[in-house]
Parts: C-alpha cells; structure tokens; sequence
C-alpha cells in the first residue's frame, strides 16, 4: 500500500534542539514544532485510512522559502540560486525527519520504529506556494 502526504504553507519544523529554562526544565527551541507536527499528524490522519501495523519506507522532500537574494528584480529565481539547503539556518535534515516519524507516530503507523528506510532531500521552492512536504509512506511485505 502507498499513501501520499502532502503538506502545503508551512515549512517543517526541526526537533531536538532544546534549550534550559531554569529548574531542569528543557524546551525545544524551534517555536513553530508544535503547529509543524499538529498539521503533519491531521494531513495523515485525513489519508491513512487504518493505522499501519507492518514495516515502512518513508520518501520525503522538504520545500522551504527561499531568501529574496536567490530571486533576480523580475521575480525568476537566479540561475545561480542553489536548489538544496546547506545552510544551518533551516535545520539538520535528521530533526525534521525526527519531527516528522515522531508526527506520524499513531496518526499513520503505530510506531515509528517500523520505519526500516527513510530517504529525504531538503530543497529550495520555486514560489511560496510550495513550502511544506511531500511524503510518501509505502509498505513493505515481510
């Protein structure tokens, strides 16, 4: 079985970055985690039908914004503009996958233990329209 995430408006959040608040409190440092993974877990909920019980693949492809420096003053992106991020502003690609295994934790399979391959790109958008994820869950047959 194959089902198709997508996620439309809203980059993805990193997970696991935290810093101390005082009295051995720690709080994830990334303000915009919670509605990242609220809107993932809906998005999932709306396509899985049944959570999944048996061992996972996950594709993902990352869409972020691009800086207005990538962009030529007619508005077309630069033909010197990088298609992937390199850059530390936007995060590890490993806390945004973890944000997302952790979102689609009993939204779309039972645990995120059951996912045996994940393969993910974090890329630039061409318009703002993109910025989200594409993700695809399929199932593997033992």
């Amino acid at each position: 079985m194959e089902y198709i995430i997508s996620i439309k408006g809203m980059e993805s959040a990193p997970q696991g970055s935290k810093k101390h608040v005082g009295n051995g409190i720690m709080v994830e440092t990334c303000k915009r985690l919670k509605s990242w993974r609220n809107e993932v877990n809906l998005r999932a909920k709306l396509i899985v039908d049944e959570v999944i019980k048996e061992p996972v693949e996950i594709e993902v492809v990352f869409w972020f914004k691009r800086p207005l420096k990538h962009y030529l003053p007619t508005g077309t992106v630069r033909q010197s503009a990088p298609v992937y991020i390199t850059n530390k502003n936007k995060g590890d690609i490993d806390k945004h996958c973890r944000a997302l295994l952790d979102s689609l934790t009993k939204s779309a399979f039972a645990d995120d233990s059951q996912v045996v391959s994940l393969h993910a790109v974090k890329k630039y958008c061409e318009t703002e329209s993109q910025a989200g994820a594409n993700i695809k869950i399929r199932t593997i047959s033992g």
